[in-house]
């Protein structure tokens, strides 16, 4: 997928702007586009004066691209309450695609299983997948991991793991546990 081209520079200068007004030292903000993210990436350095207490101003300004802190610390403290703030969102999306499905009844609970390794593979088989086909193990953790697909089609991949991945959307949103979605990089390290 071709990413578009960079929006002008006049863009930029308008989050710039807009993080100013939230009281931000802009001398301490940069914004460039990347194509890996297809979108702009805002970064947020120490001497850009950031603090928690400005975060809701900060994502308003940001336009819904990426914003990255360099302080480590400041970057988690921006993470944990951008994810809070929409993780009932996210469980109404994932609700929804479930139910749309007809999954969303009999969803199994982790409770219910001796180990994660059980409950994972009672999703897979409740998405109707077979057991430990899209959820393996990742070191310690397990991270949703489908088959290579030498022809991938969005589509059939949707139709076959959108149960799978609505319900992962909603058990970690719920924050019953924590899994990873393995990217492209994995699957071809290993070969």
């Amino acid at each position: 997928m071709d990413a578009l081209p960079p929006q002008p520079p006049a863009y930029e200068q308008s989050i710039k702007q807009k993080l100013g007004e939230c009281g931000l030292a802009v001398a301490g903000v940069s914004i460039s586009y990347q194509g890996d993210l297809q979108g702009y990436e805002i970064v947020i350095r120490p001497e850009a004066g950031a603090s928690p207490n400005q975060f809701s101003c900060i994502e308003a300004a940001s336009s819904d691209e990426f914003v990255t802190f360099t302080d480590k610390e400041m970057q988690q403290q921006y993470l944990i309450q951008y994810t809070e703030k929409y993780r009932p969102i996210m469980i109404d999306l994932a609700k929804q695609e479930l139910a749309k499905r007809g999954k969303l009844v009999g969803l199994p609970s982790r409770s219910a299983f001796e180990s994660d390794k059980l409950f994972f593979e009672a999703i897979e088989e409740h998405c109707g997948l077979s057991k430990g086909s899209a959820i393996l193990p990742f070191g310690s953790k397990f991270a949703f991991q489908p088959p290579e697909d030498p022809s991938p089609d969005f589509s059939a991949f949707h139709e076959k793991y959108g149960c799978l991945i609505a319900a992962i959307q909603l058990i970690d949103a719920e924050g019953k546990l924590e899994i990873g979605f393995v990217g492209n990089e994995a699957p071809a390290a290993a070969k």
